[in-house]
């Protein structure tokens, strides 16, 4: 293979998966046509052209949940989680339509069309994911990648959590950095892809530039610099390229937005909620006869200390014996309600009140303990970065990692979020939570006991 073999060749990957998104997209339209032909026409009549802008609403709608909630996500995501954001865009745009069809027709018009809608979707959707997770795997194989590693631990975890499902690349070699750039060359030499660790930055500045010139793809592992810098905003001054790199944090009309969303979501929610709290409260008395709540000093902003409330559920006392340990799969402290309030997220329904009194926000990077944090940054200082923004609820690591997610992993997107955060971003990922409650693997424990990143309630 030449040393240029990639600066004429196409990279076809992405055609097929997209081949299948507009099948899904039409199929469903083509559904939602003919069963309103069947059960609303005569209720909800367009005129002339009407028809035609109303499937256009529809296909618009329907385009934009099923991307707000990853439905086109066919080769980065598993069956049942593509399942349940069709489920959660084909309920939007469905319920939108309805409700635009109760309107013209001026009267609520019967619920078996739209329910009718939504079943036949549902199945096609199957169908589509299922097919697509065949095909795309013998349509398109996962092009051979290269990995360059360093010597830091976490490069170990790499491989072992690489999935080609996530991307079009797998590595099937491995080579350390520290090998001399010869070695490093002619490694890379039979391979489409590079993959690059904690290698040295000169180092690594040298291959970027090596698989530029030849057209080999890089998937680069960031580090913290690599994240802030990736948001930083162009400055042409005459002839002269500057980065200005976000170092500030957020400005201020979007910190006032962010502020009102919160108080609003979080006095609305404790609201509507109150029903399911005040069940979740009786239940954990009932259990044990013990206190409801769980309250324990957490970091938000700056290193500010404040109470974090939440649903108790352990054991009463259940560090007296051990301190702060981890909460683990298969913990015996935790109660049975408190599994079933921990596997849905009902255990945090009362950091509402701390959302509300402004020591959290809706999104933001989940709050640590004190005596975590210390150990955390002692072993991986660029941690500390987290502490630019407020503790959220819900954060960018709680949407794409798991519970067990490392801390060096967690510290780099929830970085990533804190240097692209905006409001419609805010926006799209509290909808977005309400599909990783779903999920049983953001609701598991840590795997070992060494583990530092884990929450105990």
């Amino acid at each position: 293979m030449s040393e240029d073999m990639g600066k004429n060749k196409k990279n076809r990957h992405g055609i097929v998966g997209l081949v299948f998104n507009l099948l899904l997209t039409g199929l469903s339209v083509f559904i939602f046509y003919r069963v309103y032909i069947r059960a609303y026409d005569s209720f909800a009549h367009y005129f002339f052209r009407g028809i035609q802008l109303l499937l256009l609403l529809y296909a618009f709608l329907l385009v934009l949940f099923l991307s707000l909630y990853g439905g086109y996500r066919i080769r980065q995501s598993r069956t049942r989680e593509l399942i349940f954001s069709f489920l959660m865009a084909g309920a939007l745009a469905n319920a939108i339509i309805y409700a635009s069809f109760c309107l013209v027709a001026k009267r609520m018009l019967p619920l078996y069309g739209i329910l009718l809608i939504m079943a036949l979707q549902l199945v096609t959707a199957l169908a589509v994911y299922i097919l697509a997770r065949i095909l795309i795997p013998m349509l398109e194989p996962a092009i051979p990648a290269l990995y360059i590693r360093g010597d830091a631990e976490w490069d170990n975890e790499v491989l072992r959590k690489f999935d080609n499902r996530r991307t079009p690349y797998q590595p099937r070699d491995t080579v350390y950095g520290s090998e001399g750039w010869e070695r490093l060359r002619a490694a890379m030499r039979p391979y489409e892809a590079v993959l690059v660790g904690d290698v040295d930055p000169a180092l690594r500045q040298e291959i970027v530039g090596y698989c530029f010139r030849t057209g080999r793809k890089v998937l680069l592992i960031p580090n913290m610099t690599d994240i802030v810098v990736g948001s930083a905003q162009p400055i042409v001054m005459g002839d002269y390229l500057l980065y200005d790199l976000n170092t500030q944090g957020s400005d201020v009309p979007y910190l006032a937005a962010k502020r009102l969303l919160d108080i609003l979501a979080s006095a609305i929610g404790l609201l509507i909620l109150s029903p399911l709290m005040l069940i979740t409260a009786l239940c954990i008395k009932l259990q044990d006869g013990g206190p409801v709540f769980y309250r324990q000093i957490r970091l938000t902003r700056g290193g500010r200390m404040f109470r974090l409330t939440t649903f108790r559920s352990m054991i009463v006392d259940a560090e007296s014996r051990t301190g702060a340990v981890l909460a683990g799969k298969s913990d015996d402290r935790i109660t049975p309600v408190g599994r079933v309030i921990r596997a849905t997220r009902i255990d945090e329904l009362p950091q509402l009140w701390n959302i509300l009194k402004g020591d959290m926000t809706l999104v933001g990077p989940r709050p640590e303990r004190p005596e975590f944090y210390e150990k955390i940054c002692a072993e991986y200082p660029e941690f500390d970065y987290r502490l630019k923004v407020k503790a959220g609820l819900t954060g960018y690591a709680q949407l794409y990692g798991k519970y067990n997610t490392s801390f060096a992993d967690k510290a780099r997107l929830d970085m990533y979020y804190i240097q692209h955060a905006s409001f419609l971003w805010d926006l799209q990922m509290i909808f977005y939570t309400l599909k990783i409650i779903f999920i049983r693997e953001s609701t598991e424990g840590v795997e070992t006991e060494d583990r530092e990143d884990a929450v105990v309630h």
